[in-house]
């Protein structure tokens, strides 16, 4: 005599239940996913992107402010060789003040190379009366001020001598920060309403496709709360594991870039911000783990509101 079954095997679990009580979730769901993964991988890309551009504008920033630069002009009647030794006199002046770390005279074939991209060979063959550049590095614990620096030329008497501090970088390098800062901010609110869309439509989709289930489900005296419930799961799962795989993605992506970028600075830009131990790498990783939560409330949110207007939608004209 054949034994009876097992009626706890027979039955299904509940959890084998909730993943089967809408069955047509699946197609809609894997181009939902799919689509997350494509957003939350670009998502990644572009705050990372972001994260390598203010460091380098950081430390462009520092060096910029951190140095300024003398210009000795020749004097009329003035031998090249009096305007070298009048410029070495304004290096050791100006060395001696505080908030400045070092001066360094730049020799006159130092000088000329740096012409030689705006005026050529041909014009650097011409016997044209050159300035003198010093090189002055500033402390950047405790940087001197531009106009002290000034009025010590100024009370000393040190004619034909101009002084630059980079502000106008300073100020370009700092525009450039707020306008990326900006764009990255717009790309990622656009990407947020690409997703609202998506899990509107992908939620539309699921529930039509299983308008007959649903039909049964509210026969039998299911709520439309209920029925929404199990929607948002499906999301909610979806969401996660794709924004999870995104940021994956992103990870290996920013991996690749590591050992693969033409440039060795780019390179270790990468390695410093993503694979370092500085608070850099915790802010991208805490960055990332943002966007997964986002992404996941973001698609819970918009599943809820749009499956329940739905299915308000589909049972009022159904009378």
């Amino acid at each position: 005599m054949t034994p009876p079954p097992n009626t706890e095997d027979a039955l299904p679990s509940a959890a084998h239940m909730r993943r089967n009580l809408l069955p047509r979730m699946h197609a809609p769901m894997r181009t939902f996913m799919v689509a997350v993964l494509t957003m939350v991988w670009l998502a990644a890309l572009a705050a990372g992107a972001l994260l390598l551009l203010r460091q380098a504008i950081g430390v462009w920033t520092e060096g910029v402010v951190a140095e300024a630069t003398a210009q000795v002009l020749p004097l009329d009647g003035e031998r090249a060789e009096q305007t070298l030794a009048r410029a070495r006199r304004v290096a050791d002046a100006l060395a001696g003040q505080p908030g400045v770390r070092e001066t360094r005279v730049l020799s006159p074939a130092e000088g000329r190379a740096l012409l030689e991209p705006w005026l050529g060979d041909s014009g650097l063959a011409l016997n044209l009366p050159m300035p003198v550049l010093i090189a002055v590095r500033l402390d950047p614990r405790g940087p001197a001020r531009i106009e002290d620096l000034r009025r010590v030329l100024k009370e000393r008497r040190f004619a034909n001598v101009m002084l630059d501090s980079h502000g106008r970088w300073v100020r370009e390098l700092s525009d450039l920060a707020s306008t990326s800062l900006l764009l990255g901010a717009g790309v990622l609110v656009l990407l947020l309403l690409a997703l609202v869309v998506l899990v509107t439509h992908a939620a539309r989709s699921a529930l039509e496709a299983n308008r007959g289930v649903i039909e049964v489900l509210h026969l039998i005296g299911a709520q439309d709360r209920f029925i929404a419930r199990q929607v948002e799961l499906h999301f909610l799962r979806g969401a996660f594991l794709a924004a999870s795989a995104g940021i994956g993605l992103a990870w290996l992506t920013f991996a690749l870039l590591a050992f693969l970028a033409p440039a060795v600075g780019i390179r270790e830009s990468i390695r410093e911000v993503f694979f370092g131990f500085g608070e850099q790498t915790l802010q991208a990783y805490l960055i990332w783990l943002l966007i997964i939560v986002i992404t996941t409330l973001v698609s819970l949110t918009a599943a809820r509101i749009s499956a329940t207007r739905i299915l308000a939608s589909m049972f009022h004209e159904n009378g």
